[in-house]
């Protein structure tokens, strides 16, 4: 599903969003055959956990990062719907996948509570813009419902956070609770915030809980300082193999191969390629190779056929992380959440305003 400005209106006051519906029904039980080939199912996971010991051994053991086990698993980090409101929000129409996990986290073992970060400080070795030039998105796919039980991330909104350097990665324990909500949602739900935000993950209280989520995290294509995993380093495996030769063009230039008519590919680049993955279409490569020349290219750009997309970021973008002006009626009627449990909850979405 398309991701409505007015979600993107709730990111940027906020610096977080969830989405409902995000998925359909069909992606959502295609992810959830792929998943039961990576993890146990809930009831074959809980009627013998001691077999699935590795999986309590710390909170990241239930991590599985891209490319994933499945197709139907990885063309969700790379779903043209996420491509699109990541271009939307990073103010670019060049993105790039930099992270993808599928995390699974199964109650009654290990604590999955954790203290407020933000996620800058393994995404790259360098600070976030106050201004919002090159910031990075972090996005979760629910694959199941996450509620207060079973480990809803906390974050918490800006405002009660934009007067701390953006040089802190970590605050205090507890220091920011009273301020969080809790991003619950639906299956199929889409959670994003920003880099800068601080959030942490929470406990499965419920010990016969557990939540199963997508991670895809992406940036603008010219902020190479951000970054998590090299894909070249699996272009070996399997799953890669699988996934490039599956992808469509658009979907491959999420991860770094150059797109139809960039001035990487020639006939040796695009016939090497159909060798290397065996059934891939390389058509829309040969037809770009093929089509007559710009007026306005040069002699070496003819000869080479290369476009190169240059990144361009408007005003929007530097103005990005300044609070909008918003009445207290109409963000409660964004936010909801109950001031009177134990565990503010983010709106689960289903009574967010539709647009």
């Amino acid at each position: 599903m398309r991701v409505a400005d007015i979600y993107l209106d709730q990111y940027f006051e906020q610096g977080f969003t969830v989405v409902p519906d995000f998925l359909d029904a069909d992606e959502l039980a295609a992810a959830h055959d792929a998943l039961w080939t990576m993890f146990p199912r809930p009831e074959e996971y809980f009627a013998d956990p001691d077999a699935h010991e590795a999986l309590q051994r710390s909170q990241f053991h239930g991590l599985r990062e891209f490319p994933f086990a499945h197709f139907d698993l990885n063309r969700i980090a790379v779903h043209d719907d996420l491509a699109d409101v990541a271009r939307r929000i990073l103010d670019t129409s060049e993105v790039r996948l930099y992270k993808g996990e599928v995390w699974a986290k199964y109650g009654g073992g290990v604590n999955h509570d954790q203290d407020h970060h933000r996620d800058f400080g393994n995404h790259t070795l360098v600070v976030p813009r106050a201004d919002g030039y090159a910031r990075a998105l972090t996005t979760f796919i629910y694959l199941c419902d996450v509620s207060p039980t079973n480990g809803a991330t906390a974050v918490v909104p800006r405002r009660h956070t934009d007067h701390i350097p953006l040089g802190v990665r970590r605050a205090g324990t507890g220091e920011l609770r009273d301020n969080e909500l809790l991003a619950t949602g639906t299956a199929g739900s889409l959670l994003m915030y920003s880099t800068e935000i601080f959030h942490r993950g929470t406990a499965l209280t419920d010990p016969r809980s557990s939540r199963f989520m997508i991670l895809a995290d992406y940036r603008a294509a010219d902020a190479p300082w951000v970054q998590k995993q090299a894909f070249g380093n699996h272009g070996n495996r399997a799953e890669m193999i699988e996934f490039v030769t599956r992808a469509t063009p658009a979907q491959r230039t999420l991860v770094e191969i150059p797109p139809p008519g960039h001035e990487y590919w020639n006939s040796q680049t695009i016939a090497d390629m159909a060798i290397r993955y065996t059934g891939i279409d390389m058509s829309p490569y040969s037809s770009a190779l093929d089509a007559p020349p710009d007026a306005s290219e040069s002699a070496d750009q003819r000869r080479r056929r290369g476009v190169v997309v240059r990144y361009q970021r408007s005003a929007r973008a530097s103005q990005a992380s300044v609070v909008r002006p918003r009445d207290s009626t109409s963000m409660r009627s964004l936010f909801p959440w109950n001031r009177e449990a134990n565990s503010p909850a983010l709106n689960d979405g289903l009574n967010n305003p539709k647009p």
